[in-house]
């Protein structure tokens, strides 16, 4: 008699989207400055930040804390907001934010890497990234970052591009 037995990691398909990223999507890493303008998310411009303009941003906003000199430099883009998507309304949502259908596979990738690997932003929201990572104002910190790590963040974004940025 011979047993298999299949573990549901081992079959699960790396280069979708919904097998890695999207949980790590929707982590308050992400969702806290993506959401930020959506009022119809309770977005905190709509909370506590009511009202506030850009220049305000920097009374507690501070370089130590954001590691941009200006604020405008670290706002998410409005309207590219992921909270309440599923995986693959949340992948087309960020491959339209990137203006995917016009651009080669080769252009859309080297971007993709860049700002998902390198662009500060990014770094804030991946546990361990950067001393910075989930670093709040007034002693603060968000606690729901994407869990593993830098590394583990390219493997799998990784495994999605050269998977074909499939929004499955």
């Amino acid at each position: 008699m011979v047993v298999v037995c299949w573990c549901s990691a081992a079959l699960a398909d790396d280069s979708r989207f919904s097998t890695n990223l999207f949980p790590k999507f929707q982590t308050r890493g992400c969702t806290r400055c993506h959401d930020f303008f959506e009022q119809n998310l309770g977005g905190l411009a709509f909370q506590s930040h009511k009202e506030r303009s850009v220049e305000m941003c920097v009374v507690c906003h501070q370089k130590n804390v954001t590691g941009f000199e200006h604020p405008e430099e670290w706002f998410a883009q409005p309207g590219l907001y992921t909270s309440g998507m599923d995986a693959r309304q949340t992948c087309e949502a960020t491959m339209s934010a990137s203006h995917a259908k016009f651009k080669s596979r080769r252009l859309l990738k080297k971007q993709l890497e860049e700002h998902l690997f390198e662009d500060p932003r990014v770094l804030w929201g991946i546990e361990g990234a950067t001393p910075s990572s989930g670093v709040l104002p007034n002693g603060k910190k968000e606690d729901d970052l994407v869990k593993g790590g830098l590394a583990l963040w390219k493997e799998q974004v990784n495994a999605w591009i050269q998977g074909g940025m499939k929004c499955q």
